[in-house]
């Protein structure tokens, strides 16, 4: 009886993987045969998570904001896949252009469509934690892609677990950062339900916290980052009395502090660097400036500190003895604190910063992986392709990872350019240092 209810239950979960399409992705463990376990958060750039030698990774890529974008048809291919890179690349027998081949042994670890553009992953604990585009139906039973859905994975298995959906849009942030109480937070900062930004928490680790609400009704913020000694997040709103106030709450227990301003200035937080806020001052004597201020200091934001003249900067990084940012014209512009500013690429050239590494800045274009000297002004290419995905990258051993439409050999046989071309977009990776080559990842259809 034993062995028939064996057999029975082997053939079951036989079926169920046939019928999924997906694979338990065993033996993440260490050389030593136990499980990894993360104490501290780490994150590979969002697209990708490297656990040992095994990589986690969105299959593909699909805009979910797109007016044509079909869920079923985009987790077709943007779903999440595991490869172990401990083990050389192996080819389909047929083969012939392998840089652009799938290598085998990658495997779906589960159906949900993770590979779009609001897409985060990290490690924490014995957790795979990333986002996912919501699927759950509105009161009108329609469907509502620019809500984000926030899951965990444990290691060594593929059920996912749901934390939170929340409304998503170009002025939101979600991040995870290291609270006063030395536990990781999700910071969302999102509009709710009455289209009203609102800042919120959630405790992550091997027991969840529920979500709490911090501060609502804001208008501008800055949120910590992982060297900022003040774990808060800097806040503007209006009161009652229309008067323009400045605080900030702490995302472990929800204490706020305020300070004062100069009624003069209307204020604007731009963006955060460590300790150090950067925001727009409007007042009556002078055109809008952007000005800097080290929230451990003095608390008073007003019209001093000048830092740049422009009405808004973006995208703040330090790098060698300064800060790089993006200008309100869109031109990539390296300054330090009280000297002259340079710029790096003009607003002529349509580009997205992906990250600074050892003085170098890397950015994107839709055929392009580049890197920028910030003190040399040099850049040199990465790699480059027929389309890229500009702005989505994984960040992991010297490699970067990046999706792109696979480069499609040139023939003269007429049969072969009858053939229907994939226009999806697939993982890639290439070396950082810019050697040209790059080799897919994901599994084409």
């Amino acid at each position: 009886m034993k062995k028939k209810f064996l057999k029975l239950f082997t053939m079951i979960f036989a079926a169920a993987l046939l019928f999924t399409g997906c694979t338990v992705a065993r033996n993440v463990v260490d050389e030593n045969g136990n499980p990894y376990y993360f104490e501290e958060v780490k994150h590979f750039g969002g697209q990708v998570v490297q656990i040992g030698s095994h990589l986690f990774f969105a299959n593909g890529y699909s805009d979910s904001s797109a007016e044509e974008f079909d869920y079923n048809e985009a987790s077709k291919t943007g779903y999440l896949a595991y490869i172990n890179l401990s083990e050389p690349f192996t080819f389909d027998e047929d083969a012939t252009d392998t840089k652009n081949s799938s290598p085998l042994g990658s495997e779906k670890v589960s159906d949900r469509f993770v590979g779009y553009q609001n897409q985060d992953m990290f490690v924490y604990g014995s957790y795979i934690y990333l986002t996912s585009t919501n699927t759950h139906k509105t009161g009108e039973l329609e469907n509502d892609y620019s809500r984000v859905s926030l899951f965990r994975m444990k290691f060594n298995e593929n059920k996912l677990q749901e934390i939170c959906t929340t409304r998503y849009d170009e002025n939101s942030q979600i991040s995870v950062q290291k609270g006063s109480d030395g536990n990781y937070y999700y910071v969302i900062c999102a509009q709710n339900d009455q289209e009203e930004y609102q800042i919120s928490s959630i405790k992550i680790g091997d027991e969840l916290g529920k979500q709490t609400v911090l501060a609502e009704n804001i208008e501008s913020y800055a949120m910590a980052d992982e060297n900022s000694t003040l774990k808060n997040v800097v806040y503007t709103k209006t009161n009652d009395k229309d008067e323009m106030e400045i605080k900030a709450v702490d995302f472990a227990n929800g204490q706020t502090s305020s300070y004062s301003l100069q009624q003069s200035a209307e204020i604007t937080l731009l963006d955060r660097v460590g300790d150090r806020v950067f925001y727009s001052a409007d007042t009556d004597i002078t055109d809008v400036e952007v000005y800097q201020k080290d929230i451990t200091k003095a608390n008073n934001f007003d019209a001093s500190g000048r830092f740049y003249s422009d009405d808004s900067i973006s995208n703040v990084m330090a790098t060698e003895e300064g800060f790089a940012f993006i200008t309100g014209n869109g031109s990539l512009v390296y300054k330090t604190l009280n000297g002259q500013s340079k710029v790096l690429l003009s607003s002529g050239t349509t580009f997205d910063v992906l990250f600074e590494d050892n003085g170098w800045i890397y950015y994107s274009t839709s055929t392009d992986i580049n890197r920028i000297g910030v003190l040399s002004g040099e850049s040199e290419n990465v790699v480059s392709m027929t389309s890229i995905i500009s702005g989505a990258y994984g960040l992991s051993d010297g490699y970067i990872y990046f999706f792109a439409q696979i480069e499609q050999e040139q023939s003269d046989s007429e049969s072969e350019e009858s053939e229907e071309t994939d226009e999806n977009y697939y993982l890639y990776r290439a070396a950082l240092s810019g050697d040209g080559g790059c080799q897919l990842i994901g599994k084409s259809k």
